[in-house]
């Protein structure tokens, strides 16, 4: 009968400790890549700005984008960041609803259209944007290569032009935001949008006008001011005639394949994430099933030894071994983990500083549980010797 009793004592012990092995990883999982908390924040760590910089430094040569350009971008982007990280977050939760059975469909194009594709969100980022000095030296390298010598007063111009019509191009940015992600998701089949560029044409004709006059070409020097404003008038007259008078966007300038190739990937991707759910679920039914059997186990030792000494022993033991084994484990795999980012080919400094907090960050929630482990095991083994002698009569 001992021989039995020490026989099921040990199998029931094992399958706890084979139990609590399974448990470690799904526990794991659960904390981390299936926890949209710990996504986020693990992305709101990573610091993009000056990865951004980093990447466009090595990159991009210096001659190719100046100073001035890059120190713009790198503004716009360190001023992005929050809002792109906002939607990203919102994004992540929405998808996480339905990967944990929150919600009951996918629904890619309503979290895309309350995300990535709001106009809400374009007329921040837009709000954010230095067109002036982003797209000004781009430009006037470009006029500067092409622009015959008799115009050259326009390159000069640039800036001033671009920042008098930056309001203007953000307000038509933010106003065909809605219209064009409803024409690419198939919300709508068709898409018209007419933008007149009669202020366009004021701007560019009062900002040439006062640089011309400043400046006017060689061949004119010494003019009457009256008569270089009238040649002014001339050549903007047929300049503004060979302007249109509207911006016409509709399916020929996006392309009337393009949102049947967005739905297509859509809908593959709610095939991805139908297929992830369904596993998932698989995974939280077989979590929820294990801690019940590992319940029955502990009861089924208790039941067996039938006295608090052998029962809090054996337990103890058990929690005890698995939590040290697991946190020597952990300890063993930073070291290797560590080991091998050191030989990774190498890679931007703020990369370098995000991955071993991520790593360790991965870790934290299994190092809890077997320190938790070896502290519950310990206060059980504690248990199992001072029990007796509290049951001793005084």
């Amino acid at each position: 009968m001992k021989v039995l009793k020490v026989l099921a004592l040990t199998l029931l012990s094992l399958l706890l400790f084979l139990s609590l092995s399974i448990f470690s990883l799904v526990f794991l999982l659960n904390s981390t890549i299936l926890n949209p908390d710990f996504i986020t924040s693990e992305l709101d760590r990573l610091e993009v700005a000056p990865l951004a910089e980093e990447i466009i430094s090595e990159q991009i040569p210096a001659k190719e984008l100046p100073e001035e350009l890059k120190a713009a971008l790198i503004n716009t982007i360190t001023k992005l960041e929050p809002v792109v990280k906002e939607q990203v977050n919102a994004a992540t939760y929405s998808i996480y609803d339905y990967l944990l059975g929150k919600r009951e469909s996918p629904d890619l194009v309503h979290t895309l259209r309350n995300t990535f594709l709001s106009s809400d969100l374009v007329t921040s980022l837009v709000d954010e944007l230095d067109i002036a000095s982003l797209a000004g030296e781009f430009i006037s390298e470009q006029l500067t290569e092409e622009i015959p010598e008799e115009m050259e007063f326009m390159v000069g111009a640039i800036d001033d032009i671009l920042i008098e019509l930056e309001p203007w191009i953000k307000e038509q940015i933010s106003a065909a935001a809605d219209p064009v992600f409803d024409y690419l998701l198939g919300e709508s089949q068709s898409l018209h949008i007419v933008i007149s560029l009669e202020p366009v044409k004021e701007i560019l004709e009062d900002t040439l006008r006062e640089a011309f006059l400043e400046s006017p070409p060689p061949e004119l020097a010494g003019l009457p001011p009256s008569m270089i404003e009238q040649y002014f008038d001339e050549f903007f007259g047929e300049f503004a005639e060979m302007m249109p008078a509207t911006l016409k966007i509709d399916e020929s300038v996006l392309g009337t394949e393009m949102p049947a190739e967005i739905a297509a990937a859509i809908a593959e991707a709610e095939k991805g994430l139908e297929q992830g759910r369904e596993v998932i679920s698989y995974i939280q039914l077989g979590y929820n099933l294990l801690i019940g059997f590992m319940l029955l186990l502990i009861l089924g030792i208790i039941f067996i030894h039938r006295q608090v000494k052998g029962a809090t022993r054996g337990l103890g033991i058990t929690f005890l071994t698995f939590g040290a084994l697991e946190l020597i484990g952990i300890f063993v795999a930073k070291y290797f983990a560590e080991i091998q980012l050191a030989q990774l080919p190498p890679i931007p400094s703020p990369l370098q500083t995000w991955l071993p907090q991520f790593l360790n960050n991965c870790l934290a929630p299994l190092q809890v549980l077997s320190i938790g482990l070896i502290v519950g095991g310990a206060a059980l083994l504690i248990v199992s010797f001072v029990y007796p002698k509290w049951r001793q009569p005084v």
